[in-house]
């Protein structure tokens, strides 16, 4: 019996002891009652945009506890975290009398490689080229490609500069580091070609034949010309006489590189007086037909004009000397010399000098003042407005010098067509046809130093604008006559157009209208002549 209660009371005791094991949470096993290892929604990765992350734990009154920075995980997790940085998450979850979870750890990489970029830039280049590749995150690696195709983990590693030595090259570009999102391709051109050639004198206005020298800066390079205007195709061997008005084009060749640009120059030989391009008549569409601008440039009309002569270059100052002189000195502040155009003159002004010159020159005068056409009747050149300069009477028949009216003016500077159909004249590139504010150093430029429009006129935008003959009415174009155009009867102002050298680019438009008092003469003042086929 004594055996009996000792096996009960055992039994006992080991049914106690089951119990209170369960009860304290003394674990039987590595793993019985841990918490679940918390996880992260999204991923850690490389992510190019801040990312908002969940965490979360399978085990139901699991608290989660978080840190940013690597350390241990002591911050409550109350909700979604907002991951706008570089950083490392850490997460542990607990839950009361459970064994704590296992940290989760796991790094987001915030932010994309940076693009690489090449020093020096694509261009056109005069000479070999070594090309740097760089990128701005730090501990990155390039790869590139020399024939346009997109780079990849496979193409060449970048490890010194790339020469470029052909015609062509596209260099492209990819920077990777590891846990980021790979860059963003960089690309560029590069294109070599021998530098412009030039002409020594410069083209322009010379009263004698020059002996005109062609070079180019590029070492190696051939140079070809013509002097009728045409492609350059003679081979350049020295210097060139130069005895009659031509136009010298040059272009500079290299073997397996591009030709260079064309350069051209004006030379004018026996000087400046009857220097005038033929205008054939035609019709053509006055106005803005293209781009923003004011409202006086509108609406578009059709004009028909007859044909008249125009002048290849703005009045000189050599040329308005020999009959008048300014209403201010000329001074190298503005531009002084032969060459330079005329300015400080007033529309008053320009009717005495127009007479004077055709009575000079054996032509019919145009200009009528007080019924008289000799300027010596006339008396002073106004300073104040004048109402009987203002009345002076213009005979369209007579062959003399005058001022083309503003649609024989828009008509020239558009070369006589609307096709192309230009923003400025000859060229939709300003820079290329005109001195303005912006490229011309605040003075006045020697004529024929730009570009000519189709025509063959210079200087009809920018430089010094150019009086018209016609009043200035913001209006006109809504009542303007189609054919041969005079401008209206009277007015306050009278026009000019082309806009000067200390213009912005939107005077020096074609369709551009503005307007001065008739007595008025500034730093940009000028004129351009016309006569008629008489």
């Amino acid at each position: 019996m004594k055996k009996q209660r000792s096996l009960g009371l055992w039994a006992v005791l080991m049914c106690l002891t089951a119990v209170c094991l369960a009860g304290c949470n003394i674990f039987t096993g590595p793993d019985k009652d841990r918490v679940a290892t918390p996880t992260f929604d999204p991923p850690g990765g490389a992510y190019e945009a801040g990312q908002t992350v969940t965490i979360s734990c399978s085990t139901p009154g699991a608290t989660i506890y978080y840190s940013t920075d690597g350390s241990a995980p002591t911050l409550p997790y109350v909700g979604p975290l907002d991951i706008d940085e570089t950083c490392t998450l850490k997460a542990v979850a607990t839950r009361l009398e459970w064994k704590d979870s296992a940290v989760a750890s796991t790094t987001y990489n915030i932010g994309r490689v940076s693009t690489p970029t090449f020093d020096p830039p694509g261009g056109t280049y005069h000479a070999e080229q070594e090309v740097t590749i760089s990128c701005a995150t730090t501990g990155t690696t390039i790869r590139y490609t020399t024939d346009g195709s997109e780079p990849s983990e496979s193409s060449p590693k970048y490890n010194n500069p790339i020469p470029v030595t052909g015609a062509t090259a596209t260099l492209k570009a990819r920077a990777y580091k590891s846990g980021w999102v790979e860059s963003n391709i960089g690309s560029t051109t590069y294109t070599l070609s021998p530098a412009t050639p030039t002409f020594d004198p410069p083209g322009g206005l010379y009263v004698i034949g020059q002996t005109v020298t062609i070079s180019c800066s590029t070492p190696g390079a051939t140079i070809y010309y013509s002097t009728d205007g045409s492609a350059p195709t003679l081979p350049y061997l020295g210097p060139l006489d130069i005895d009659e008005t031509c136009t010298l084009k040059a272009v500079a060749t290299r073997l397996e590189w591009m030709d260079s640009a064309v350069a051209y120059a004006a030379y004018f030989i026996g000087g400046g007086p009857g220097l005038m391009i033929y205008v054939q008549g035609g019709t053509f569409t006055m106005g803005r037909t293209r781009g923003s601008g004011d409202s006086d440039e509108l609406p578009t009309h059709t004009v028909t004009l007859n044909s008249y002569y125009i002048g290849t270059y703005e009045v000189t100052q050599a040329e308005y000397s020999q009959y008048m002189q300014p209403g201010s000195s000329w001074t190298s502040n503005y531009g002084l010399g032969i060459n330079y155009p005329a300015y400080y003159v007033s529309w008053y002004a320009i009717l005495k000098y127009c007479n004077l010159r055709s009575l000079a020159e054996g032509l019919t005068p145009v200009y009528s003042i007080s019924g008289s056409t000799n300027p010596a009747n006339w008396g002073a050149v106004p300073t104040s407005n004048n109402a009987t300069w203002n009345a002076a009477i213009c005979n369209w028949n007579a062959n003399g010098y005058r001022l083309p009216t503003e649609a024989e003016w828009e008509y020239a500077a558009r070369g006589g067509t609307n096709t192309p159909d230009y923003l400025y004249s000859g060229s939709d590139d300003i820079n290329a046809v005109a001195w303005h504010s912006g490229n011309s150093g605040n003075t006045s430029h020697t004529v024929v130093t730009k570009a000519p429009n189709g025509l063959g006129t210079y200087d009809m935008s920018g430089n010094v604008l150019e009086w018209c003959w016609d009043w200035y009415s913001s209006s006109y174009y809504s009542s303007s006559p189609a054919s041969n155009p005079h401008g209206p009867a009277s007015g306050t102002y009278r026009l000019w157009r082309g806009g000067g050298w200390n213009g912005n680019a939107a005077s020096c438009r074609v369709s551009y209208r503005n307007g001065s008092y008739p007595y008025s003469g500034y730093n940009d003042y000028g004129f351009r002549l016309c006569r008629a086929m008489n």
